[in-house]
């Protein structure tokens, strides 16, 4: 019951003079660990806490009555400062599986920030400083390699220029060059040149797309704000528009005016404060609606308004309640997406920042039913490290975590993960569905087992009763296959498109052009489209059997990127 495998080839003469012995040349990290892929699908609840003063808390996980406890486990992380979470949010990010443009900037945007942070607060650790100027330095050259003639990026390669993902790209480049990384000018450069036109101060349209486009104005006008480019003019227009603008929006607008420009944030801001939600996990903000078109999320929105308020009113009560509301949405090490984790580790550092506490001075202890997991005192020389503790699931477990005075806050948070078998799991359809089925050449018949060396067609059929953006499709091929490309010869390279076959262009589906991205990887395919309108789809590709044996194979699944709330999953399987 492992996430990862150590892989060692080794070799030896019968007479043990001469032994040799190496490690896969492609695996995660530098011991090149392969990944384990379970048959199951997990269940995350989790909750979580700061303890500013001396003091206890008590939390009780019961464990639901449709999970066995040996499938189920408990995970307590305490962090002494923010800087361990948001070090975990980049490491989270770092090992990413996918690789559009919007999650290498995701990559960028928080590495910048927090290495700039922690220079600040003094933070002298070179192993860590260099591993974030690698992250960095890669994603910058990754940004210049993807940048299209006319200046702006799309979400993936093959997509056109987005402002979107072109205004992202631009608050990245802008944070890195003024964090003293080496940032061509002329990225920057295209990047306004691109957006400025984007710009408008006439009124728009009313209803949800007036929403839509303003808030994009508004994102747009914050990153050539950054980029020293102000407009002045549309930034008053949108101000005076601000009741229809998302509340991120909000946030956003409060942080590309000028800050002399007092009268107009505190009236910002004070319209977010009406609209703050208190919780028994801190306080967080609410949209009216869902953002389909901007990435949006609640998450999000909290940590964009974190970053504002700790900008103009660090010192309001509410603060620590809106760090202590991020710190608990955590889903493990980081948020739900990519955007989730990237604003939040940003507001969180800039708090980190301001609060200078990565010079904690108290003493702490953690149990679990009465049984000590840990004790010891908080100080500088640990605050970048978050100590773990994995613990089997019972039917009820108490954690009591305890802190004595002493300067600096502990975070803790505790995550509940069951495991359900997937066979136990049915189809799951919120907003698409998505499902699959395997035949032979030249057959409709859908079959459950093949011969080494037989070619397996794979059918993917996907149904969007609504339009929906920035969709991934992940579907998991059975151990003992490799996909490959029908319009090859020879095995599909991971990470490239197959082309379209002019003889036969309905031959891999109906509807497949609109997936700019595909990929087939060791372990399974995945498809990206920034835009799939209402309708059905199929995707065809096929298999070679190449090892022989009985597979379970994981459910295909289709979501919207950054907002996996609209998903399906398909059925789970066998396959001899």
């Amino acid at each position: 019951d492992v996430d990862t495998a150590e892989l060692v080839f080794y070799a030896s003469t019968p007479d043990g003079a001469f032994t040799d012995a190496t490690r896969p040349v492609v695996g995660i990290g530098d011991d090149k660990l392969l990944p384990v892929y379970r048959y199951t699908a997990p269940e995350i609840a989790g909750t979580g806490g700061t303890l500013r003063e001396s003091g206890s808390r008590i939390e009780r996980i019961v464990l639901p009555q449709r999970f066995a406890a040996d499938d189920a486990t408990i995970t307590l992380q305490l962090d002494q400062s923010l800087a361990s979470a948001a070090l975990a949010g980049l490491e989270y990010l770092d090992v990413y599986p996918y690789e559009s443009t919007e999650v290498t900037i995701s990559r960028l945007l928080p590495n910048v920030v927090t290495a700039r942070a922690l220079t600040q607060l003094g933070v002298d650790d070179p192993v860590l400083q260099a591993k974030l100027d690698a992250t960095i330095n890669l994603a910058l050259q990754r940004l210049a390699a993807r940048q299209k003639p006319d200046g702006g990026w799309g979400w993936y390669t093959q997509d056109e220029s987005s402002v979107l993902v072109t205004a992202y790209a631009l608050v990245g480049l802008v944070e890195a060059q003024a964090s003293n990384y080496a940032v061509d000018q002329s990225l920057i450069d295209g990047a306004v040149r691109f957006l400025q036109p984007q710009v408008s101060t006439r009124d728009v349209f009313g209803g949800q797309m007036g929403i839509y486009i303003r808030d994009r104005q508004v994102f747009v006008l914050y990153a050539l704000a950054l980029a020293g480019q102000p407009d002045t003019a549309a930034l008053a227009n949108l101000y005076e528009q601000r009741d229809l603008l998302s509340l991120y929006s909000r946030a956003l607008l409060a942080l590309a005016l000028p800050a002399t420009d007092t009268v107009r944030i505190n009236a910002l801001l004070d319209d977010i404060f009406a609209q703050a939600i208190v919780s028994a996990n801190g306080t967080h903000w609410e949209e009216a609606g869902r953002d389909r078109f901007g990435w949006g999320s609640n998450t999000r929105t909290t940590a964009m308004i974190l970053r504002a308020l700790v900008k103009y009113r660090p010192d309001n009560d509410l603060v620590p309640n809106v760090v202590r509301w991020l710190m608990t949405a955590r889903r493990g090490d980081a948020w739900e997406t990519t955007q989730e984790t990237a604003w939040s580790v940003l507001a969180l550092t800039d708090w980190m920042v301001a609060t200078n506490e990565l010079n904690p001075g108290y003493s702490y202890a953690a149990s679990a039913n009465g049984s000590t997991l840990t004790e010891g005192v908080a100080s500088r020389a640990d605050a970048l490290t978050s100590q773990v503790f994995e613990l089997d699931a019972e039917a009820t477990t108490t954690l009591d975590i305890n802190r004595s005075e002493g300067e600096g806050v502990l975070y803790y948070t505790a995550y509940l993960e069951a495991l359900l078998p997937v066979p136990d799991i049915m189809p799951l359809t919120q907003g698409v569905s998505i499902s699959r089925e395997y035949t032979l050449p030249d057959s409709d018949t859908a079959v459950t087992q093949a011969q080494v060396g037989d070619i397996v067609q794979v059918h993917l059929t996907i149904i969007a009763p609504n339009d929906l953006y920035f969709v991934v499709v992940d579907d998991p091929l059975p151990a003992g296959t490799e996909g490959i490309d029908p319009g090859l010869a020879t095995s599909e390279r991971v990470g490239t498109r197959p082309g379209l076959a002019l003889n036969d262009p309905l031959s891999q589906g109906w509807g497949w052009w609109w997936f700019s991205n595909i990929e087939f990887r060791d372990e399974r395919v995945v498809l990206n489209a920034s835009y799939l309108p209402a309708g059905t789809y199929e995707y065809v590709y096929a298999l070679r059997v190449s090892v022989p044996g009985v597979y379970n194979v994981i459910p295909p699944t289709v979501r919207e990127f950054y907002f996996p709330e609209v998903s399906g999953r398909g059925a789970g399987s066998t396959f001899t």
